[in-house]
């Protein structure tokens, strides 16, 4: 099995496939984490048919969204799901940005606090598309809100603490340039804001980053706060139940 697929307009599609929960294994080829697929030509999207990939989840912003829009092919259903609250003008990019830059703190336990309505909403929409095939879901990057969704799939279906670190951790080493493209992307008012120690540690997925978001989800039981917020127990067992295989699933795989 590849974990990483490689695609000329994706740097760091990949999928959660293959990870041990327990007697169970994730199951390859269910769901695939990503950057944005806005520049995708038709016969990358052919290989996402071939994936089996029946729906995609875009978790950007609405200006992020409207600015640059994925279009797939009519067998793809495309499904917006905002990870932030919705409380910006999609015409106002001075405002854009400036919530770009904030995201740089990577303070994901400060993230995850703040959006979990919009969490619970997501997961229950990844439930939904998991019915009906397999599901890719990105952020811009595929780095912070991508690998908080990530971390919650797998934290939900018991993956260990390390296989969920390392599986955020490599994003760093594949989408570097990638993230280094949006900062210079910035406007310049903006770019004079940070220091040369943020923008190296914006371009990172450091295993700490990762660690103390589990420490958080473990501390306040982040699967009751899940139920409190409309994706209850019945919704996890189903998540469960659709990303799980037996344990004969576990195999080696290739990270390239």
């Amino acid at each position: 099995m590849i974990r990483r697929i490689r695609l000329p307009h994706l740097h760091n599609f990949r999928d959660l496939g293959g990870y041990e929960a327990g007697s169970s294994a994730t199951a390859w080829g269910r769901i695939f984490r990503s950057d944005c697929p806005s520049k995708l030509e038709a016969d990358e999207w052919r290989r996402f048919s071939e994936l089996g990939i029946k729906n995609i989840i875009d978790l950007r912003s609405t200006y992020e969204a409207c600015g640059d829009p994925v279009s797939p092919p009519e067998t793809i259903v495309y499904n917006h799901c905002r990870f932030f609250k919705e409380d910006d003008s999609i015409e106002d990019k001075e405002l854009a940005a400036r919530k770009f830059l904030d995201s740089l703190s990577l303070d994901y336990s400060f993230m995850m606090k703040n959006s979990l309505s919009e969490m619970a909403e997501i997961l229950k929409v990844t439930v939904k598309c998991l019915s009906e095939g397999n599901v890719c879901f990105f952020c811009t990057a595929g780095k912070d809100r991508t690998g908080i969704l990530a971390a919650s799939i797998l934290y939900l279906c018991g993956v260990s603490r390390e296989d969920i670190i390392a599986d955020y951790a490599v994003t760093e080493i594949y989408n570097a340039d990638v993230i280094m493209g949006m900062i210079n992307s910035l406007p310049e008012a903006m770019k004079s804001r940070l220091s040369p120690a943020s923008l190296e540690l914006a371009a990172a997925s450091k295993a700490d980053t990762m660690s103390r978001l589990l420490d958080w989800m473990d501390s306040n039981d982040f699967i009751a706060l899940m139920d409190r917020n409309g994706f209850g127990k019945e919704l996890s067992d189903t998540l469960r139940k659709q990303m799980l295989s037996s344990g004969s699933n576990h195999r080696v795989v290739n990270n390239d």
